[in-house]
């Protein structure tokens, strides 16, 4: 008799409900071989999706679709029962439709998004927030994520970058199976700061991390200047950037309907498309579920 793989449980939450999720979310999960999915959401506007047909929640306003407090609201409950399943062993996996900032603040939330929330959910100090599309492409991991563009250089110490490098390599070694788990660090400033010419935090903090990781037997390469680090990036099994634009430009440019999000550090395989809500196509017909699909699939290759 053969041996048989049971297939893997797969939570997906189905995002803020007034935005292009519940579509999307319905749409990619549809005969996905190898995974069982579970859709986590309001059942009203899961049923009106399915139809694309709006339908309202309790405290929708009437001018929807829109960043609102009762969108807010539901997307932090399908998440919070999707996360407390995986946690019990109910599910394995855990996937993620999009949500709005703006929706969950008037809820009372005081995340910043689903990686945030999952950190605490899971007592996990500084996950990763991280992009793949491909395998022959390297991971993109971003240091920082949504913080002002003032505030990065504040945040940067040369003992996080080195704890982002060592997570990077054991996701590349252990999860995204690279051996060899070469890794960039990019620079901050312009030409990753000509030597303390234009900045000196490359010279600061990111120079002593990565001598210290190559110390330790890393392969890590930097700092590498913003403006040419993606265009060999195929020397790397995985890049750092320093910021959020430094590193998703470059990744949306190259596969926006491909790119998935995916936290590292987490205990289980968290994955989400690349894109927002785009309130204005819900309920159109015209959302594209390529990334959420995407973001399926690459959940449970990660997984197997």
């Amino acid at each position: 008799m053969g041996k048989t793989t049971s297939p893997i449980r797969i939570a997906l939450t189905a995002g803020d409900p007034f935005g292009i999720g519940p579509e999307v979310a319905l749409e990619a999960s549809r005969e996905l071989p190898g995974a069982e999915v579970t859709l986590y959401g309001d059942p009203d506007r899961l049923e009106g999706a399915a139809r694309l047909v709006p339908v309202p929640v309790e405290g929708e306003p009437p001018d929807a679709p829109k960043p609102s407090e009762a969108g807010g609201r539901a997307s932090l409950e399908a998440l919070r029962r999707a996360v407390e399943d995986i946690l019990a062993g109910r599910q394995d996996i855990l996937a993620t439709a999009p949500i709005s900032k703006r929706s969950w603040a008037p809820a009372g939330a005081s995340w910043t998004g689903h990686t945030t929330y999952l950190a605490q959910a899971c007592g996990v100090q500084e996950p990763l927030m991280s992009f793949v599309w491909d395998e022959a492409e390297p991971v993109v991991a971003l240091l920082t994520t949504h913080v002002p563009l003032r505030a990065v250089a504040s945040n940067l110490t040369s003992a996080r970058v080195e704890r982002a490098v060592r997570r990077l390599h054991t996701a590349l070694v252990e999860r995204f199976r690279r051996p060899r788990a070469r890794i960039g660090v990019l620079g901050l400033n312009p030409h990753a700061g000509e030597e303390g010419l234009v900045g000196t935090e490359e010279v600061d903090f990111i120079v002593p991390a990565i001598q210290r990781l190559r110390a330790a037997g890393l392969e890590v390469t930097g700092p590498l200047p913003g403006d040419s680090a993606f265009a060999h990036r195929r020397r790397f099994d995985g890049l750092l950037a320093l910021y959020h634009d430094q590193g998703l430009g470059p990744v949306k440019a190259l596969a926006f309907d491909r790119a998935v999000n995916t936290t590292l550090a987490l205990p289980f395989v968290r994955t989400s498309p690349a894109h927002g809500t785009a309130f204005d196509l819900a309920g159109t017909g015209r959302a594209d579920p390529t990334s959420m699909r995407a973001a399926l699939e690459w959940a449970v290759r990660l997984a197997r």
